[in-house]
Order: C-alpha cells, then structure tokens, then sequence
C-alpha cells in the first residue's frame, strides 16, 4: 500500500478515537416510546467499528481478495465519512458510515466464503496424505511423528468447526459488523496453521513434503496476518 495512504489510515485511527471517545446527553424516557433514530450515535459508533474492521481485513483483502484496489476503496469511503462528519454533516456521515459498514461486511462474506473453501480442501488433502503415509508404515511401528501430526489435524478440524459456526452466524446477513466473519477468518487460519504444522512432523519423503509445502506459501504468511510478497527476479 502506498505510504500515502498509510499516513492517512494512521490519521483517521487519530479522528476515529476521538470521535468515540465523545460522549452525548438528552433527555429520554420509555413512555415516549422507542429511541428515534440517532445518526450522532452511529456516526460516532461506526467511526471506530469501521476502522477496525478494515485494519483487521487488510492482509486477507491484500492476499485472497480484491487487493489494494478493495482497500482504497474501502478507505476512501471511510475518510468521506469522517469528513461529512467534521462538517456537521451528522445525517450524511452516519449514511455514508453505513454504506461503509455493507460494503465492508459484502468483503468480508466473501472473504470469509473463499477461507471456508480453502481450508476444508486443505484439510481434506491433508487427512487423505496423513492416511496414506501411516499405511505406507508397518502396522506394528508407532512414530512420534505421525502421532503428532494426529494431534495437530484434530486441532485443525476444532479450528474448522469453530469457524464455520462463526460463518454461517453471518453469511447471509445484510446490515451487521463484520466482526464475527472476521473471527471465522482468525480461526480458519488458525486451522491452516495446525494443517501445515502436521505436514512438517509427518514422517514422509522430504521432497515430497517440501513440494507440499511450497504450494502454500502465501497462505503461510497469511496465518501470521502478513501480507505475502512473492520474491521475482529482477533483471
């Protein structure tokens, strides 16, 4: 991501706290009925739960979705937003922080759906090699190894399961923060991480493994909520 626009995400997580850090007082009482509509309340809400969001999202965006492209985008309607908002704009600013949240909430879905496919496939892949490398061992032989690599894909299918309850919480929800499809994310990796710990302990052919692993790459950078870089050879 340019510098540029990191110098202005640092800037709106300066405007963000403070915006939640305010506070607002009025006069209430149930026999009115239920509480109007505040767009103070949300702007102010949203400013900080948007943010968030955005920041947690980055490396999955930058690694398995629409890239920088989708993060300036998303900045961009982020910094709108804060904008109308120290324009008194109020009505405006909690609009455009809505719309902010859907369109944040649609790239997590999808995110969050492309995680899913991946490390079910993964552990599947993962399980038949298990598998197959244990009856390519005598019967009688027990390995450190293999009962490690055990260990490693049960914790992988808890990860799995925990973040697909996470996921179908919130697949098909319309106005909501993306916090829970990010927990699933968080968790989905997490899953990954233990897969490919297991492939690292299993006893089988090195080259194998490595050509295994290699693969993976960038879902491996990914786990640690880095962006992956593929090193090419300039001439």
């Amino acid at each position: 991501m340019r510098k540029g626009m990191l110098c202005v995400i640092i800037s709106i997580l300066s405007i963000s706290s403070s915006l939640s850090a305010q506070t607002t007082s009025y006069d209430y009482n149930p026999l009115y009925g239920p509480l109007p509509f505040n767009p103070l309340s949300v702007a102010r809400r949203l400013s900080y739960e948007n943010f968030r969001s955005i920041k947690l999202l980055h490396a999955a965006i930058m690694n398995f979705g629409g890239g920088e492209a989708e993060v300036n985008k998303l900045v961009d309607q982020y910094a709108e937003a804060s904008a109308l908002y120290f324009q008194n704009r109020i009505n405006e600013s909690a609009e455009a922080f809505t719309k902010n949240q859907i369109e944040i909430l649609a790239a997590a879905q999808r995110l969050a759906r492309k995680y899913k496919d991946d490390t079910t496939a993964l552990l599947t892949e993962s399980i038949k090699l298990n598998f197959k490398n244990k009856f390519s061992k005598s019967f009688h032989e027990i390995r450190q190894e293999e009962t490690s690599a055990d260990k490693y894909l049960k914790n992988a299918q808890w990860s799995v399961s925990k973040a697909t309850d996470y996921y179908d919480r919130f697949k098909d929800a319309k106005v909501a923060s993306a916090i829970g499809l990010i927990n699933a994310i968080y968790y989905f990796r997490a899953a990954k991480e233990n897969i490919f710990n297991a492939v690292k302990v299993m006893n089988m052919d090195q080259v194998r493994k490595d050509e295994f692993l290699v693969k993976y790459k960038k879902d491996m950078a990914d786990d640690n909520n880095k962006v992956y870089e593929s090193k090419v050879k300039e001439r």
